[in-house]
């Protein structure tokens, strides 16, 4: 019994030695005692944050009942008289316009593809870049969740497929398929029925689909004299509501940005030998750099937040629609690879000098490398991006190089240290 017993043990014990040595190799890589980021290229801003209000000259469009379809897009200019908008009896003759719209997007991409078909003698490689190029165009439709582009992308796709097969041989006749889409189109547009147009008034202007009901109170002249406090009640509750109304027109490409920044940073906004350029960038929203000129500076006596007027000159889909929210004033963008704060440490070298860097995972031992950063702030340090150490002093004072794997929390660092 005994020696049946010892057997078992023994063999329990040989089994259990792969077992132990796995778990001993595992510990290590799912347990570890310290986290890292690979160096990659960033950029990052030096800015100051803000909140405001947007305002413009504007003059909102107005149409007597009827569902409104627009012909313009957001933030494209219109001459005065050019039509804006088709004015439909009701939502069902709306929706035939838009399938006749539809539909007639298709016919001219088959009757390019039979055209094309029918010529022959076309670039293989050319239209596999084509097709190629497509579907990582309606993908990017896909994931932006903004499916307006998703008609046009899908045809782009379907017309280099369809030339595709004709460069290899294959036979190419749409012409069933371009008489039935012809006519449902025709069928469409009869359902639709009569239709009437918005215009643009003189002088014309940028045009934006959205209204918000403080067009012609919201105007740079009355923003003028508002004080900074009376501002920030504006900010924090602009009284109006987004709506897809008859939209407007801005009657120029120059609008404001009213906003407070702390009275600490307003220094930055004033520079004797010229005026300060600056770049915007309006969170939450899709507008980001864009250009801006500081106007005029108002600081409040008491030290409270002071008002700054920015002139922007760029205008386009995101900005027109802008009314009050926060931002980022930039006043220089900084690239190079982005190391969070956490990751720098300060080291004393056998000279007695007292180094700044991060640590660095070269397979299992941690290397100490120097930084020099290029701008920083509470949160990150930018330094320059580079994949060899150079011999100037500049390179010599900045090691990290790209795709260093760099230690961003760990105990017990130091150089040389086996992981």
């Amino acid at each position: 019994m005994d020696k049946r017993r010892a057997v078992r043990w023994a063999v329990f014990l040989v089994l259990l030695v792969p077992v132990v040595y796995l778990a001993l190799q595992l510990v290590p890589l799912l347990f570890r005692g310290y986290e890292t980021q690979t160096a990659v290229e960033a950029t990052l801003a030096d800015a100051v944050p803000a909140r405001g209000v947007a305002v413009r000259t504007e003059y909102p469009l107005d149409h007597s009942g009827g569902v409104l379809g627009y012909l313009v897009e957001d933030g494209k200019r219109v001459a005065p008289g050019a039509a804006v908008g088709e004015i439909f009896a009701g939502e069902a003759q709306a929706q035939s316009s838009a399938r006749a719209a539809r539909l007639s997007t298709e016919l001219a991409m088959l009757e390019q593809s039979q055209s094309q078909g029918l010529a022959g003698g076309t670039d293989v490689d050319q239209i596999l870049k084509q097709q190629q190029q497509g579907l990582f165009d309606l993908l990017e439709v896909i994931d932006s969740g903004s499916y307006e582009g998703l008609t046009q992308a899908k045809n782009a796709v379907t017309l280099a497929v369809n030339r595709l097969q004709a460069a290899t041989g294959a036979a190419v006749d749409f012409s069933a398929r371009i008489a039935s889409l012809t006519q449902e189109r025709d069928a469409a547009l009869a359902a639709a029925g009569a239709v009437e147009y918005l215009y643009a008034p003189s002088p014309g202007g940028y045009f934006s689909s959205m209204t918000d009901g403080l067009e012609q109170v919201l105007t740079p002249e009355a923003l003028d004299a508002m004080s900074a406090a009376e501002l920030s009640a504006l900010a924090e509750a602009p009284g109006g509501e987004m709506t897809a109304s008859a939209g407007k027109l801005i009657g120029s490409y120059e609008w404001y940005y009213y906003c407070l920044v702390e009275d600490a940073a307003a220094d930055r906004f004033v520079d004797d030998g010229g005026p300060v350029e600056v770049e915007i960038d309006f969170d939450y929203t899709g507008a980001k750099q864009i250009p801006a000129r500081v106007v005029s500076v108002d600081r409040d006596p008491a030290g409270g937040p002071a008002k700054i007027k920015l002139m922007c000159d760029y205008i386009n889909a995101e900005t027109v629609n802008l009314r009050a929210g926060t931002a980022q004033i930039s006043f220089r963008r900084y690239a190079g690879v982005r190391i969070e704060q956490s990751a720098v440490h300060i080291v004393t070298d056998e000279d007695g000098v007292q180094r700044r860097g991060v640590f660095v995972k070269y397979g299992n031992v941690v290397q100490f490398k120097r930084i020099d950063p290029t701008f920083e702030n509470d949160q990150y340090v930018i330094v320059p991006a580079k994949i060899q150490i150079g011999s100037d002093e500049r390179s010599l004072k900045n090691e990290v190089l790209l795709y260093d794997e760099i230690i961003t929390s760990g105990k017990d660092l130091y150089d040389g240290k086996l992981l």
